[in-house]
């Protein structure tokens, strides 16, 4: 799976709201109005689901990446997730 990251929200509770619905189980809220989302497709695909591709948006602007690799000072648990995550086949 890709790790992906949405950052630079501008509607933070309608962006919460799309997280929770669109990846219940596929997503780490590191707080601050951004996320870390497990998703087999593009960065395209994750802002279509989560409703920022579109201009009538209301879930906002934002702001998705998708990780290649990754480095630097976290909690475990954040660690434990992208690796879980990275690893899975399905999800």
């Amino acid at each position: 799976m890709t790790i992906f990251v949405v950052f630079r929200v501008q509607n933070s509770e309608a962006m919460r709201k799309a997280v929770l619905t669109q990846f219940p189980a596929d997503h780490f809220d590191l707080g601050n109005n951004e996320w870390l989302i497990s998703h087999k497709g593009t960065a395209k695909s994750v802002s279509d689901k989560l409703g920022i591709t579109s201009e009538n948006s209301t879930a906002g602007t934002a702001i998705v990446f998708s990780m290649d690799s990754y480095f630097g000072r976290a909690p475990t648990n954040i660690w434990d997730w992208i690796k879980t995550k990275a690893e899975a086949v399905n999800g």
